[in-house]
């Protein structure tokens, strides 16, 4: 295999756009389980002469060898005015989820799917559900096409020619279109670009959440996960932001994680729900919750 360049410049751009968190040096620039042993001392001396240099970008976390995380500069203190209640964004979501989960403004939701479970069919069920009441943006990576497209949202009740333009094709760099108050950005999803490392999907994800700060909006990701796994492909650091996170199974969906329970007295983490597709596979029927969290 050929060896892949490392240079100052590649990784200094690497822990600017992707690393949210601690990480290992081999995962810079995705080596890990790529780096030969000849580049291992070069990459070390790269991190070693970040970390010492005037004004570092990262440092060392110290209690693992080889771990590091990002410096964090320019942070303002927070300013707390108006009411103290606690804030909840008017989405709604499909099998009634609001009924367990709490959503605050400027937070991200997440539904991974795995192939043909109905993942951008229940996204497009939260854009038509919200759609006449909140500003509703779709960020779609348009896979099946535009034609398919208009027929799943035809058997919603929705004629796209006769609405204004909401869609947008967008298959990368979701978070330059976050930029509207008071919306619901639904995004149709979140892959890794073929011949790419999944720790891009993560660090996606962080960038949106991100650039929802402030603007009182939310957002609603899909991502693609393998067969017999909660979690989506990128792993638990998809897990770090989400609000709300949901697993879509073949006529299954689960509650993978919720950080805010609209009942205290109710834990909603691991409740389940099956369901059918009607024909065109846009609405979701015969829901039945079957499984309660303890």
């Amino acid at each position: 295999m050929a060896e892949i360049e490392i240079t100052r410049q590649h990784v200094e751009e690497w822990i600017d756009n992707f690393a949210t968190g601690e990480f290992h040096y081999t995962s810079v620039c995705g080596l890990r389980n790529r780096l030969e042993p000849s580049q291992d001392g070069k990459l070390r001396k790269i991190i070693y002469d970040i970390c010492h240099s005037k004004g570092p970008t990262i440092e060392s976390v110290g209690r693992n060898d080889g771990y590091y995380r990002p410096i964090q500069n320019g942070v303002k203190p927070l300013e707390f005015n108006g009411s103290s209640e606690r804030k909840s964004f008017p989405i709604v979501f499909p099998f009634n989820l609001r009924q367990y989960v709490h959503i605050y403004p400027d937070t991200t939701s997440i539904v991974a799917g795995s192939k043909s479970a109905g993942k951008s069919g229940w996204l497009y069920r939260v854009v038509a559900m919200n759609r006449e009441k909140v500003n509703t943006i779709l960020l779609s990576n348009m896979e099946g096409g535009k034609d398919q497209m208009y027929d799943r949202f035809k058997a919603m009740g929705i004629d796209l020619t006769a609405v204004p333009p909401f869609i947008y094709p967008v298959s990368d760099n979701f978070h330059d279109y976050i930029k509207e108050r008071d919306t619901i950005y639904v995004i149709d999803y979140i892959d890794a670009p073929e011949g790419i490392d999944f720790y891009v999907i993560g660090a996606a994800i962080a960038k949106v959440d991100k650039k929802l700060q402030g603007l009182n909006s939310v957002a609603v990701v899909g991502l693609q996960k393998p067969f017999g796994r909660d979690t989506a492909f990128g792993g638990e650091q998809t897990l770090k932001v989400a609000t709300m996170y949901l697993a879509m199974n073949d006529g299954m969906l689960k509650i993978v994680d919720a950080k805010v329970h609209t009942d205290k007295k109710v834990n909603p983490k691991n409740m389940k729900w099956s369901f059918l597709y009607d024909d065109e596979g846009t609405n979701f029927i015969n829901i039945q919750r079957s499984y309660e969290s303890e």
